[in-house]
Order: C-alpha cells, then structure tokens, then sequence
C-alpha cells in the first residue's frame, strides 16, 4: 500500500475513534458527517484494491477499526442495558425469560441480582420479557458477571466475544468465496463497510454472530457436512431467529431426505440450547413478546408506513395490529415463492436468501440499520447485486429520529432512503435481466 493509503487508512480509523468517544446519538449532523466520511473511505478502498495482498493488509486493518471500539460505551444503541440487565438475572440464578423489569425493578429479585435504577432507567422496553435467545444470554451472563466491577466491564465482556466472531466471519467469507470462485477482494464489502464495523463492535448487536453461524453452517454444507452443518444452524438461531426464515431454500438443495434429517438435528441442537432456561412459562413468553415486535414496534419501514399512511386517511388510526400480522403472512408467501423458483448452485442459494431477507425487509414494521448488516454479508457472494451496499450507506438516515425529545422519525428521509435503495435494485434486476438476454 502507498503512502497516501495508510494516511486515509488512518482517517478512517479516525472516524471510529469519534464514534466511539465523541459522539452523541442525538447529534444527528454528527452522525450523518461521520458515516459520511466513513463510506467514501470505504468505497475508495473498494474501487482501487484487487490485489491480494492489499486486501490481507486491509483486512487486518479493518480488524484494528473494531479494536478502536474495545473500552468505548456504545453510542448508538440502548439495547447493551438489557443485555447486562437479563445477564445479571442469570448468574443470580434467575430465568431472565420470567420476569417482566418493571414489575421486579423494587423487588427482591432485582436487589439479590444487583439490578439498579441504573440500568432500568436505561432500558427502552422494561414493560416487556426478553427476546433474546439462548446463547446470547449466556454472552450477557459474562457481562452481567463483569459488570459487578462496573457497567464498561460489562461491556467490554460482551464486546470481546463479538470480535472474535467478526475475526472468523472474515475468515469464512474469504473460504466461501474461494468455494464459489469468485473475487477475493469482494471480503472487503463486508469487513471495511462503517455500518458494520460501527454497529456490530461500536454498538454490540450480534448480527456478525449470527451471520458467522450461518456462513459456516453453508461451507459445511458444500463440503457435504450436513449434520455439523444443522448445529451450526441451530446455534445461529440461538442467536438471532431470523435463520428460520432461511431453512426452506436448502429443501431444494439438499433433497428431501437430508433436508428432514437437516432440519431434525437442527431443531433438537435448538432445543438444547434452551435447556437452562426451560419453564413451562418460557414459550408463552417469547412468543408474547414476539407477538407484540410485530404489532407495536414501528421505525424506519417503508412499505408498511405507506399502509400505515393510507389507514390513518381511512379509519383515523393506526393499523398496525391488523397490518404487522398481514403484513407477516404475505412475507411467508412471497419468500416461498422465491425459495421455489430453479437453483443449481450454492450462489443461487445464497442469492434466494439475499432476496428473500430483502422481501422481509421490505415489509417489516421495523428496520434498524443493523438489519442491514445481513444483506451486505449475502451480497458478498451475489454477482452483479449491490443495493444492500447502498442501503448501508443510507440506513443511518433513520438516526434522525433520535435528534429529538420524542423520537419522532423525519419522513422525508426515510423517503430518500428507501427510493434510492429500491430504485437501485430495480436498476440492478432490470441491468440483470438485460445481461441474461444478450
């Protein structure tokens, strides 16, 4: 690399340093400057390097800009209070999927488990059970074990397990692409992009976790390791739930017979996964909370806000209880749909997933930025698909919202961000079709 790289290499590493220790969530102008700067480094370092070598150095580098994060308290995201919160309950010997925080906040419970006002005043869903699966309470059972020293220690504890996986997600995206033949230097779309780095190693979302799961769970697959491959699969959903949703495409792929075994070893990996947490009150509660994701929870979603918009002209209310579980089945069926469609290829399993987490996106009532994260992990390994890339880049407009008392979102930009986000793909899928033809 040349001098003038490493001196922009540095200014990147710049920018994570003032996400980290500078910023504030309400300072959207802040915000919107550094991700700004971030995503032409990024996207300068993508256009100029192909070399191999190049690329092994920028992946180190990109590492070095998730280590910047290590001591930092995540300045985008609340969410790392309940993790500490639900991570004490468990070390205490509570079942953090039984309690609701408000109700145990001046209780007993709360004070054996060293639950302060705190870290429930830092809560943004205290009238709410977890959500969280299993083996990320086991992850916040670190920090809520640290977190006795003090709330960074906590954190940190929680960070690290995080790198680490952001380490090995690298890894096996640079083994898939080899699978796959295609470009080595595509791992870069993924290990230099801002919003990952910021909201997986700045903010503790366990997106890169999950993502790791699954990456790993398809390279045992192409090497006819199914079993194994199931586990994986079943940790991923330990992790995050979205991984359901990707199950049907491998029915085609594996055939009926492994895919039934498949989805067997999956299904009894997850439940061992619950085992320290299992109550007869256990999946009441999930699917509670679940349930209230889908008809309470709104932020950044573009389909669903024009429905929203149209109800309060019709009926003078919001429409999201009807709507959120519509809205859930017409997903179902559009994403079978496109699992169905004729695959020969990993490749084309993986774009089916791109377009299927896509279409679910799409309808969601709620899209945070770092619902992104999985779509720029799977169009790494998509030819010619680069509207998750944009997304990425315009996700951060939704920040906005918090630049107020009240949260109140700025539709405008959200406007802005979803016409260009589907403007771009109906480019890309028009360009794809044209290509096809000729």
């Amino acid at each position: 690399m040349t001098s003038l790289k490493y001196i922009l290499a540095i200014v990147f590493a710049a920018v994570y340093v003032c996400f980290g220790y500078f910023l504030e969530r309400e300072n959207f102008q802040h915000i919107a400057l550094l991700f700004g700067i971030g995503f032409i480094l990024f996207f300068f370092f993508i256009v100029i390097t192909k070399d191999k070598k190049e690329t092994d150095i920028l992946l180190w580098i990109s590492m070095g800009f998730r280590i910047i994060f290590i001591v930092a308290i995540p300045c985008l995201s609340d969410d790392y209070f309940r993790f500490l919160w639900d991570g004490k309950l468990f070390i205490n010997g509570f079942n953090p999927y039984l309690y609701i925080p408000s109700e145990i906040i001046n209780t007993d419970v709360a004070k054996t488990a060293g639950l302060t006002q705190e870290i429930y005043q830092g809560l943004n869903s205290p009238e709410y059970y977890t959500v969280y699966p299993p083996i990320n309470q086991l992850i916040f059972s670190i920090g809520g074990f640290f977190s006795k020293f003090g709330m960074l220690f906590g954190i940190i504890a929680i960070r690290i397990p995080i790198l680490i996986a952001e380490f090995f997600t690298i890894k096996y995206i640079r083994k898939l692409l080899n699978s796959l033949q295609l470009p080595h230097h595509h791992v870069l779309w993924y290990a230099l992009n801002p919003l990952v780095i910021v909201e997986l190693s700045g903010n503790l979302h366990f997106e890169g976790m999950m993502l790791l799961c699954i990456i790993v769970g398809i390279y045992w697959l192409m090497q006819n390791k199914w079993a194994g491959a199931a586990i994986w699969w079943a940790m991923a959903i330990s992790i995050k739930l979205i991984p359901v949703l990707f199950l049907p495409v491998l029915l085609k792929q594996l055939g009926l017979a492994k895919s039934v075994w498949f989805y067997i070893i999956t299904a009894l990996a997850l439940i061992f996964t619950f085992l320290p947490f299992l109550d007869e009150q256990l999946v009441h509660h999930i699917l509670s909370s679940i349930n209230l994701y889908f008809q309470t929870f709104e932020f950044n979603a573009s389909i669903y806000y024009v429905i929203r918009w149209i109800g309060f002209k019709q009926v003078g209310y919001n429409i999201i209880q009807q709507v959120g579980p519509i809205l859930s089945i017409i997903t179902f069926v559009l994403v079978m749909m496109v699992y169905f469609y004729k695959n020969n290829t990993w490749q084309d399993v993986l774009k089916k997933m791109l377009f299927a987490y896509t279409i679910y996106l799409l309808l969601a009532t709620t899209v945070h930025p770092w619902y992104i994260i999985n779509l720029v992990l799977l169009s790494v390994f998509v030819k010619n698909y680069r509207y998750a890339i944009v997304w990425s880049a315009l996700a951060i407009l939704s920040y906005a919202a918090y630049a107020n008392e009240t949260n109140q979102e700025n539709h405008w930009l959200i406007a802005i961000e979803y016409t260009l986000v589907i403007g771009w793909l109906i480019y890309e899928l028009a360009m794809r079709k044209k290509l096809s033809q000729n």
